[in-house]
């Protein structure tokens, strides 16, 4: 029998086994054979074999398997209404089914995105996605489908945090097209209009990441990443290359920032952060920093601990943590903590010793231009000071130092940069310290006693006055005396208002944060108008006590200065005093021009004008200062003049002020020092010996104006 017979009898009596076991189905499934068409039962009577091939039993196999058609999600559909104008005797070759012919609106989104293109590559697209007979529901091809063409990244998102809780049964997370959109219009991620693309993938990382309901959820710890980005020297940056989300996250491989792997693991951020910043990179390994971390010291700093996570600032933002202001509290983080200090040898009071520096003050104040911590260690290049590559090695200090000091010379280099006056590493300074604050304690303490006794004791006599168990004192005469010239009025004003603008802005200074002080420090960003001020005050001080020491060679000027020498008798007048005011001596001393209490601030004054003038003069041209004396005298200087000005602040308000205003016989004011006059009877009671040594002089000058004025009597005749 010829083989042609053979087949075409194989074939008869296979379609009538078919036709028999499907019968049933082929009445309910009959499929809509469209005008006539063959149904798919006509179909299966050929198609069902397995044996079916292309080409006469040498090409692909044509078998169809009707188990598959009947689990697909075109169980409902006849074969011709995908194969259209088919019959059941047709060509060996079909016409290419079109997908388009009842998906439209799918393939037109095929057409526009990255797998489409032309109508054949979209028409390719679905049957790689889809399949042929066994199209399943697009929830159970997603990433199925997607690793066919895109195993590599379909691997990457296995390990990756989103794959490991999709796989752990979370259905939160993310998958494909949550992050590149519908599977019909993907966009390559070149395309600035697709989700992946880089302008618009942060927008597309925060369709979760910026949902507060899902991070509370999934107890995502950073609930507001999207919104710190974006306000973010990243996220607001106008270059189009500037880094989004992948760029530090990676894309698919994204992992937890506790896995080792992780491109934000602790240890590899620097790697992650220099693939942009790739020359700070290098600095940064070769950096003490960078080399600690190399070393397994998990505890030395990388690119976020300075510059933060999300929201990183540019240095020029005042709230970035590597701002001029900010930069100091970001390195005590880490210098400053007791166990990383204690755990690796740091030194301690590096903050401290800053901040009470007069760069810390000003800084503190919130001078923009001042040295910080980067001014000196620098930024990514941070050496130890025993390296001479170091900017603070003894061999660069002086050039360190002398960018903002030009020709201080090597002397910067002799001494220590973080002075610490409170320990005797620094002796003299030390020793000094404490030599002010006894002096303070002991001269302001005794000035305390003895005007604290002297108000109870005048306070006493008024009222017994009022009582009437004392008779008031009642001025006889008005007649008054001058005290002070109008010379040296102007001279008191020009030195009081001096005095205490001086003490101000030197006080706004040392405190910036204070109440009293911040809005001047703050005042036009830093200390330019407080500098200004303060030496503005200083030279008018300067001016006066210069005019003051000229003055005191005219006649006036000599007359006060020998009576204002101190003599035997002051001492015998201050034991007197205290002895009176203590109850312990019926009558006060007696005082002459000027006694114990307006010698002490004389002479006081004096004292603290020449070691204020000294000292500030030799902070304020510090550069020229620096090229004839080493840096601690410097430090020297500026602890007295910080001690001196609390001493002579203290001795102004507790002693002058008390003489001179609250004094109960003077209250509320002493207005000699406006008028210039004194009464009689204030003469009388406060200079005694003064008084009585104008009375007697008065009344010599009327005797002999009265001896004057008497006529001669005439001779008398000789015998």
């Amino acid at each position: 029998m010829p083989a042609r017979v053979r087949t075409g009898l194989v074939v008869v009596a296979w379609a009538l086994l078919v036709a028999g076991s499907l019968g049933a189905k082929a009445v309910v499934l009959p499929g809509p054979a469209g005008e006539g068409g063959p149904s798919r039962a006509d179909c299966l009577m050929c198609h069902a074999l397995r044996t079916l091939e292309r080409g006469g039993g040498k090409g692909a196999s044509l078998f169809v398997d009707h188990a598959v058609l009947e689990g697909s999600v075109h169980a409902g559909l006849a074969c011709v209404d995908c194969h259209r104008g088919v019959s059941l005797s047709h060509a060996e070759t079909l016409p290419r089914v079109r997908c388009g012919n009842c998906h439209g609106a799918e393939r037109d989104s095929l057409l526009t995105g990255a797998h489409g293109g032309s109508a054949e590559k979209a028409e390719a697209a679905c049957r790689t996605c889809h399949g042929t007979h066994d199209v399943q529901p697009a929830a159970h091809l997603e990433r199925a489908a997607c690793a066919t063409c895109h195993a590599g990244v379909a691997a990457d998102y296995q390990q990756s945090v989103h794959g490991r809780a999709l796989a752990a049964g979370d259905s939160e997370a993310s998958t494909c097209k949550d992050c590149h959109g519908s599977p019909h219009s993907v966009r390559s991620h070149l395309d600035p209009r697709a989700s992946t693309s880089h302008a618009q993938l942060a927008a597309t990382c925060g369709k979760c990441h910026a949902d507060r309901a899902l991070m509370a959820r999934r107890k995502i710890p950073i609930p507001e990443a999207v919104e710190l980005f974006r306000n973010s020297v990243h996220g607001r940056s106008k270059n189009p290359a500037a880094p989004v989300c992948n760029d530090c996250h990676e894309s698919h491989r994204l992992k937890r920032a506790t896995d080792p792997a992780s491109s934000i693991y602790r240890t590899n951020i620097p790697n992650t952060c220099g693939r942009c910043h790739a020359q700070i990179a290098a600095q940064y390994r070769a950096s003490v920093h960078g080399t600690a971390v190399a070393n397994g010291v998990t505890a030395a700093p990388v690119c976020t601990d300075c510059h933060g996570e999300h929201l990183i600032r540019g240095p020029r933002d005042p709230g970035s943590p590597v701002a001029a202001a900010g930069i100091t509290e970001t390195c005590s983080r880490c210098h400053e903590a007791a166990g990383i200090r204690e755990t690796y040898g740091l030194p301690a009071g590096r903050l401290s010793t800053y901040r009470d520096s007069f760069h810390g003050l000003a800084a503190r104040g919130g001078s923009p231009a001042v040295a910080n911590c980067a001014s000196c260690h620098g930024f990514h290049d941070i050496l130890p000071s025993s390296d001479p590559r170091s900017a603070i090695s003894k061999q660069r200090l002086p050039e360190t130092c002398g960018k903002c000091h030009p020709g201080a010379g090597a002397r910067f280099a002799m001494g220590s940069v973080h002075v610490a006056t409170a320990t005797p590493a620094q002796p003299i300074l030390y020793g000094v310290r404490w030599i002010y604050l006894w002096l303070i304690g002991l001269t302001i303490g005794f000035m305390l006693l003895h005007n604290g006794l002297d108000f109870a004791r005048k306070t006493a006599r008024g009222w017994r006055q009022h009582l009437g168990l004392l008779s008031p004192n009642h001025e006889v005469a008005a007649r008054w005396f001058e005290r002070m010239t109008r010379t040296e009025r102007i001279q008191h004003v020009l030195l009081a208002v001096s005095f205490f603008v001086l003490v101000y802005t030197g006080f706004a200074l040392k405190f910036p944060e204070s109440w009293p002080f911040a809005w001047f420090a703050r005042l036009e960003h830093g200390y330019r108008w407080r500098s200004v001020v303060h030496r503005g005050a200083a030279v008018v001080m300067i001016t006066v006590a210069a005019f003051h020491v000229v003055w005191l060679f005219s006649r006036r000027g000599r007359e006060l200065i020998a009576a204002m020498i101190p003599r035997l008798q002051d001492a015998k007048d201050l034991l007197a005093g205290m002895l009176h005011l203590l109850g312990l001596r019926a009558a006060p001393p007696r005082f002459d021009r000027f006694g114990y209490i307006e010698k002490l601030e004389y002479w006081a004054l004096i004292w603290g004008t020449v070691v204020m003038s000294l000292t500030g003069l030799a902070l304020w041209f510090e550069n020229q200062s620096l090229q004839f004396v080493q840096k601690w005298v410097l430090d020297l200087a500026t602890l007295v003049h910080y001690y001196e000005a609390w001493l002579a602040f203290l001795a102004i308000v507790v002693w002058h002020l008390y003489q001179n205003i609250v004094n109960p016989e003077v209250y509320p004011m002493n207005w000699t020092w406006v008028s210039g006059r004194i009464s009689e009877t204030q003469l009388r009671h406060e200079h005694p010996l003064e008084w009585e040594r104008i009375m007697a002089a008065e009344a010599e000058a009327a005797t002999a104006e009265a001896e004057a004025a008497e006529p001669a009597k005439p001779e008398e005749p000789h015998a």
